[in-house]
């Protein structure tokens, strides 16, 4: 008489090669989905950066007159043709915009978790008025999240004030 069916140790080996392949399969997808979340991660404070960079070159393109540093560095600021006096400044972790320095209280933040690139001033003004001045933008954006650690973004743009 033919026996029809399994032995217990082909089920056992059965059962051992089945939970490897779901193991490796749950491993591969809990790898690639913190691969996702980091490269997303890093990618939304690049964009918050990019933004942020692209808002303040957008103003000082319209300055009349060379910015002025102010803190050291830590902060920049210029009059418009329109007569509008704007500040970008950096507190504490915070990039900072003031549309207009002769209302108070109507300050935005632009931007958070920004930090110096080593020891470069946020802002720094430099050119002589034949060549036009250029002022450059350096910061660093970082995002700090409890399963994937920091990541950092560094962010540099110059900009010509041509209108001096």
């Amino acid at each position: 008489m033919k026996n029809k069916g399994f032995t217990l140790v082909e089920v056992m080996v059965a059962a051992g090669i089945m939970l490897i392949v779901f193991g490796v399969a749950a491993s591969s997808y809990i790898i690639f989905q913190r691969l996702w979340k980091g490269g997303f991660t890093q990618i939304t404070s690049q964009s918050a950066g990019r933004v942020a960079l692209e808002k303040i070159s957008r103003d000082m393109r319209s300055a009349k007159e060379k910015p002025a540093q102010i803190n050291g560095g830590d902060g920049i600021e210029f009059t418009t043709f329109n007569g509008i006096r704007h500040r970008y400044y950096v507190t504490g972790t915070d990039l900072v915009y003031d549309p207009d320095t002769a209302v108070a209280n109507n300050e935005t933040v632009l931007l958070r978790n920004v930090a110096r690139e080593s020891t470069t001033p946020f802002f720094q003004v430099s050119g002589s008025p034949a060549k036009g001045k250029l002022a450059t933008i350096t910061f660093k954006v970082y995002r700090n999240d409890a399963a994937y650690g920091q990541s950092w973004s560094t962010m540099k743009t110059a900009v010509t004030i041509r209108n001096d």
